[in-house]
């Protein structure tokens, strides 16, 4: 008789247990929808309530560029003040070929703050590109190239070599009065200036950091001489000349070492 009567019990103490397992689960996932519901509402709703009105661009940027960077977030801009994907707006940016980094934050209630470095060009490069200090190449789409830079040629991968070059003899020659236009590598290495002046300095593809040097050492001569179309310094150890039509060969003639040549070229 007490062993029925304590199964009994069992029985009915039990039920309430998994009636309440039950309608706390039930309720668990009435939370879980709720929520759900409400992140749902919040990301449907957020860029209306809370919408990004300004995007404001810092920097030393032109007002052309500032302009087409403002337009190019404004297409890709998605969500408001605090669902916008700040690393997909950040990669845009940085997909326009003159922006070299940009930092992007959101500013209370409305503003999106975009700082952005731009890439400072020292030269052309090649045909339709810039070429920065660093040798970073980029490409302006629709922009126009300054004609009054100076213009680097090359292969891409060596216009960190070229353009340390470029700044390294720019400074040497303008020590003695002179200063580059071109300056070309072709792809066997052959190495090529043309100074402001037109003459054309030929390099070579070996010891362009010693021959450079023996034209310095006679650039005073040379111009005191006449007018060089081309120097060619591929010699061990001298040089020859062309000069320009009308140059006084009597003058020119003087100085042994300006039209001095031997040794192989190279």
């Amino acid at each position: 008789m007490n062993t029925a009567s304590s199964q009994t019990e069992t029985r009915q103490t039990a039920r309430p247990t998994r009636m309440g397992t039950r309608l706390r689960a039930l309720l668990g996932v009435l939370i879980l929808l709720v929520i759900g519901g409400a992140g749902w509402l919040f990301l449907r709703w957020e860029p209306t309530l809370l919408p990004i009105r300004l995007i404001q661009i810092e920097g030393e940027v032109h007002h052309h560029s500032s302009q087409q960077l403002q337009e190019r977030l404004t297409e890709r801009l998605h969500g408001g003040i605090l669902t916008a994907d700040l690393v997909d707006l950040k990669r845009t940016a940085e997909e326009l070929p003159w922006v070299g980094q940009a930092t992007l934050r959101r500013v209370w209630p409305d503003t999106l703050r975009v700082q952005v470095r731009e890439y400072r060009p020292i030269a052309r490069w090649s045909l339709d590109g810039l070429v920065t200090a660093d040798g970073i190449v980029f490409r302006p789409q629709g922009g126009s190239i300054p004609s009054n830079l100076p213009l680097l040629e090359g292969d891409d991968k060596r216009a960190p070599e070229i353009t340390a070059r470029y700044q390294a003899w720019q400074a040497a020659l303008e020590r003695v009065g002179r200063g580059i236009q071109r300056l070309s590598v072709d792809p066997r290495g052959d190495w090529r200036l043309k100074l402001a002046s037109g003459a054309e300095l030929r390099l070579g593809t070996t010891m362009v950091e010693e021959r450079l040097a023996r034209y310095l050492a006679s650039a005073s001569q040379l111009e005191a001489a006449g007018r060089p179309l081309t120097v060619d310094l591929r010699y061990s150890n001298g040089f020859s000349v062309k000069w320009a039509p009308n140059t006084d060969t009597g003058v020119r003639a003087h100085p042994d070492r300006v039209a001095a040549r031997s040794g192989k070229r190279g």
